[in-house]
Parts: structure tokens; sequence; C-alpha cells
């Protein structure tokens, strides 16, 4: 096979490669309940305090070059504003690939009886980079230094940048929650400097509906199944999890992920604990069900968020006794 050819495949390689990343609804977490501002910025505020939250993912563990996710996100209810503001920031790793999203977000809250809807939005940047360097061609010389001997493929690290735009309605009940949301509202192609302009990170819109419904069992046991649906228009992923919380104080639970054979992904576990008033801990371990099995050790994913109540309630006043005529 020629140079040429040899180019063509792997330069198709890299564009499914990057379009794979766009396909696959944006980074998976499986602990999502705990971190619900990442996929709909009208969860802004809905914490009903200052919440801060650090997530880490480590995915299809055994996989050279494999998913490694990282985000911290804080977000909380202003209430001269009638909402919350919050803001996000997402890193993903994935081989030589990297994307890191940066975004700010607001949401505006009507509270009614039956429970509080809110509509969000959000608007940030991505930016996407690929280490040329440690790239290899059929064809290259690397005794010397870094030459692909291809003037497609980069021997540096390039990158792009990009706006990205999110919006979304969140509906909090007081056992029933639901929302729905659209990240990537504005499709972007990046284009990766100093390359072939077919050279290119892609983000298609992506669409996500949570349901989820709280039933208590008693004085201190409590269940909320939930039900996550993720599509990009042209893919549909589904998980269902199931969380079981005693005393307020610590949770358990498993979840499936994929509704067919052609969608199946992992069975989830979960635990977590809430130490003192403020703290949270989550980890989740999730076992490959995919084709993916026979080389990946599964993933683990760690969660921290700790809370701060801004509102204090009122404190009763002073009762003065006073004579009646």
């Amino acid at each position: 096979m020629n140079l040429y050819c040899k180019s063509i495949l792997l330069l198709l390689f890299l564009q499914l490669a990057t379009r794979a990343v766009s396909a696959q609804n944006d980074p998976q977490f499986s602990q999502y309940f705990l971190n619900q501002s990442v996929f709909n910025p009208g969860y802004n505020g809905l914490d009903n305090a200052l919440s801060a939250t650090a997530q880490f993912r480590s995915q299809w563990m055994g996989i050279e070059g494999h998913p490694f996710i990282q985000d911290i996100s804080v977000h909380s209810p202003v209430p001269l504003l009638h909402g919350g503001l919050g803001i996000l920031l997402l890193n993903e790793e994935e081989g030589v690939l990297r994307n890191t999203f940066v975004s700010a977000g607001y949401a505006y809250h009507i509270r009614t009886n039956a429970g509080t809807f809110s509509i969000g939005v959000s608007g940030g940047a991505v930016q996407s980079s690929l280490d040329g360097s440690k790239l290899r061609a059929p064809d290259g010389n690397y005794i010397d230094g870094i030459n692909h001997n291809d003037d497609i493929l980069p021997g540096v690290m390039v990158s792009g940048i990009g706006p990205d735009f999110a919006a979304g309605i969140f509906f909090a009940g007081r056992k029933f929650t639901a929302g729905i949301s659209a990240n990537h509202l504005i499709p972007v192609d990046i284009k990766l400097d100093g390359t072939n302009s077919n050279l290119s990170m892609i983000f298609a819109r992506q669409y996500y509906l949570q349901v989820a419904y709280f039933a208590p069992l008693g004085n201190t046991i409590s269940i909320r199944p939930s039900l996550m649906v993720k599509s990009n228009g042209s893919y549909l992923q589904g998980e269902g999890d199931v969380v079981l919380t005693y005393n307020n104080f610590l949770w358990f639970g498993a979840g499936f992920r994929g509704y067919s054979n052609q969608t199946l992904d992992a069975i989830i576990g979960t635990v977590g604990i809430r130490i003192g008033e403020n703290l949270r801990l989550g980890y989740s371990y999730d076992y490959t069900t995919s084709s993916l099995n026979s080389v990946s050790n599964g993933s683990h994913e760690v969660v921290i968020n700790y809370r701060v109540n801004l509102i204090k309630p009122a404190k009763p006043g002073k009762i003065i006794y006073t004579p009646r005529f």
C-alpha cells in the first residue's frame, strides 16, 4: 500500500475517533444524580444551597488511552435574581485527544404548590486539542524526532476553540423530578490549527431526559428509581437506576445501561455516604457488558459534593405580652 493510501486510512481513523467523541452523548457519568447541573443548566440552584461538586471517572480501565474525565461544578440559588447561577469546568482525555469545557449558567425558578419549575441556559467555550507527537504513521520516521512523512498529520500539539451553549427545563417536586435539556445547542465544528481543514472535532447537539421518583419506605429507608435517556439525534442510549437510602446517611444501588444488543454498555453498582450536614461521598463501578469486556476492566467513578445552606431559616421573634382592654 502506498503512502497516499495509508495517509487516507489514518486520516479516516482520526476522523472516526473524533466523531466517536461527539457520538457518545458527551462524557458518561454513572452518578449523575449527584451532579445534575452538568447535563441540565435548568438544575442550577435547585439544591437550595451553595453546592460544589468534583467528579472523577476512569472509563474502560485496561485499554490504553482509555477516557479519563474530571469536572468541577458550583451552583447556588440567588433570590435577588429569582433563580440560580452556576459554573462548570469539565475536562475529558481520550488517547491523544483532549476536550475542555468551561461555561456559566443561569436558571429562572418558578415556585408553585406542586414544586419548582426551572428554565436554564448556559454559555461558554470548548477547546479541543490533539497531541500529534504521540501519533505513529506506517511510513513515519521516529528515530531522530517526529516525522510522520505526511502533510496532513501534525507532529506537535494542535488545538482549536469554539463557542458552546446549552438549555434545559427542570421540575423538582417533593417526590418527583424530571428534566429535559440539550447540550451543544448550536453544533460546533472546531478546526484544529496547523492541520488540514478536514481534521476537526465535531460536537453534535445532545439531548437528555431525566426522570426520578423518591418514595419513603418507612421512617429511615427510602428508594429512588430513576431513568436517563440520551440521544444525539442519530443514536439513543438509556439507563435505569435504583438507589436505596438509609436514614439519609448511607445509600447504595444498582443500574443498567443499554436497552438492546447494540446499546449494551454496563451493569452499575453505587455506594455513598453522607458525612455531617454538608459532605457527600459517592463511588460507582461499571462492569462492562459490551464487546469491550474482553479488554476492559470496567469503569471507576468518584464524586465529592459539599453543600452550604446560605438561606438560614428565620428565627422566631421575641414574644411580648401586652394587656388587653
